[in-house]
């Protein structure tokens, strides 16, 4: 089992490391490709991707990063991917379900306000990764912790919402 750390919580940082638990030690891995704080982290098909949070620009002003980094744990390297979060959020929940992260509430240095938005990142056809917005929350908020639990479609009938993106829904 492989984990990572990558933030101090209020310390913009691009240090990461991963845990061997078999040596019971703690080891430097390559740093991320920008500084982050408050950002989510989730892990699909060995790729580590980073998502969300801010940096301090020249002004030591804090900065959203829209931009999302993929880690491979394999070659021990960082790439920019192509695609972005459509709006910057931090302290968000994060959730992984079949191949897609959801990057769930938060709260917005744009407006000093809690988030009630979902992005979602697809990432279950290579080269067609896309982010879209998927439900809005009943609730605007920021530090929300997020999972899937499995369950059978009848005691969910409102899943669909969460696995088809908006703007597919009326071809479904």
């Amino acid at each position: 089992m492989e984990y990572f750390f990558l933030s101090q919580k209020k310390k913009h940082t691009l240090r990461s490391q991963r845990w061997i638990a078999q040596q019971d030690q703690w080891l430097a891995r390559s740093p991320m490709l920008q500084r982050r704080v408050y950002h989510v982290m989730a892990a699909v098909r060995r790729e580590l991707y980073v998502l969300g949070g801010n940096d301090l620009d020249y002004n030591n002003d804090r900065i959203l990063v829209r931009h999302i980094d993929s880690y491979s744990m394999d070659l021990d390297q960082w790439t920019r991917c192509s695609f972005s979060l459509l709006t910057g959020q931090n302290e968000s929940g994060v959730a992984v379900h079949d191949d897609r992260i959801y990057v769930v509430g938060g709260y917005s240095i744009w407006t000093n306000e809690p988030l009630a938005c979902i992005q979602v990142l697809d990432l279950s056809t290579e080269g067609k990764e896309e982010v879209f917005y998927g439900p809005t929350l009943p609730f605007a908020s920021n530090g929300i912790a997020a999972c899937f639990l499995p369950a059978p479609y009848f005691t969910c009938p409102n899943l669909q919402t969460l696995q088809v993106p908006h703007h597919r829904i009326g071809a479904v």
